[in-house]
């Protein structure tokens, strides 16, 4: 980490006088070391799931609640960053009220889907890197955006503050209030004899960028919950979340262990019941 980059803490806000950039590297690194301690599920991480993943996201009509949160800050002539792009899920909807759009993915795998949404978008207006935040090649826009990202990033302050001096007008985050570690919690403990460790999320976000005197507002809104269509995609989902490689005969004891507690909603699609569904746009202005 480039502590350099971090401004002093002198005179900024300390929510209970706690450090939070401490608090979320400690919950990453406790998360972290309990899923390295479990099988290993591969370098990527999306790289058995990113096409389930792309599927998944297309249930969901665009634009979403957090699209309708976001578009109408937006002006057509503004340049996006679309931070940890994923499937582009996101970088068509921006695509289509901007001038440009620069999407970022680290991951191959999801940046496969990602160049195959955009080339089926047909729009000419997105530029796609195959890299993390910051990349290699400083990159600019009037609107830093980054959704559901920043749970897989040890070191908060670099990132929001690459997020910072990357924008000329806005940054804006999406964060689950709960991360998903809280679903797959009992079947971790059901497995390994431990609740699952919480990844940081949108409350440890919020009090981290006031701390770095980041004077961020908060809108909360309602999350699609994570749905399957079917309970064989369920089990090949949770299997990778609990690290585990194709086992018959865990399996079977996984399956068994879904099938009672996932619902059948209105849209016949399975869901967990007890999900917290809902979501956090923080943002802050740049001056």
């Amino acid at each position: 980490m480039n502590t350099d980059l971090i401004p002093p803490l002198r005179g900024r806000i300390h929510a209970g006088q706690l450090d939070w950039l401490a608090i979320w590297r400690a919950m990453y690194d406790a998360e972290r070391a309990q899923g390295e301690a479990a099988a290993s599920a591969g370098s990527d991480c999306w790289a058995g799931r990113a096409a389930r993943y792309a599927a998944a996201m297309r249930r969901t009509p665009q634009p979403d609640v957090l699209m309708q949160a976001v578009l109408p800050q937006l002006r057509s002539t503004d340049t996006v960053l679309d931070i940890g792009a994923g499937t582009g899920r996101y970088t068509t909807v921006l695509a289509q009220h901007v001038a440009h759009v620069v999407a970022l993915e680290p991951s191959a795998a999801m940046f496969a889907q990602l160049a195959q949404t955009v080339a089926d978008s047909g729009l000419t207006n997105i530029t796609m890197v195959a890299e993390g935040f910051p990349p290699s090649t400083p990159v600019r826009g009037d609107v830093a955006f980054s959704a559901h990202v920043l749970y897989g990033v040890r070191e908060f302050a670099p990132f929001v503050q690459a997020m910072h001096a990357s924008a000329t007008r806005t940054c804006m985050l999406a964060l689950m209030i709960r991360h998903l570690s809280g679903l797959v919690s009992p079947f971790w403990e059901l497995f390994y004899g431990e609740p699952r460790a919480p990844l940081p999320a949108a409350l440890e976000a919020f009090n981290a960028l006031y701390q770095l005197g980041y004077l961020a507002s908060w809108q909360l809104l309602p999350a699609t919950p994570m749905r399957y269509a079917t309970l064989d995609e369920a089990v090949e989902d949770m299997r990778v979340r609990l690290r585990f490689r194709p086992d018959a005969e865990r399996d079977a004891r996984l399956r068994e262990a879904l099938r009672e507690r996932l619902v059948v909603g209105a849209d016949a699609l399975l869901a967990f019941p007890d999900q917290l569904a809902a979501n956090a746009l923080i943002q802050w202005d740049v001056s």
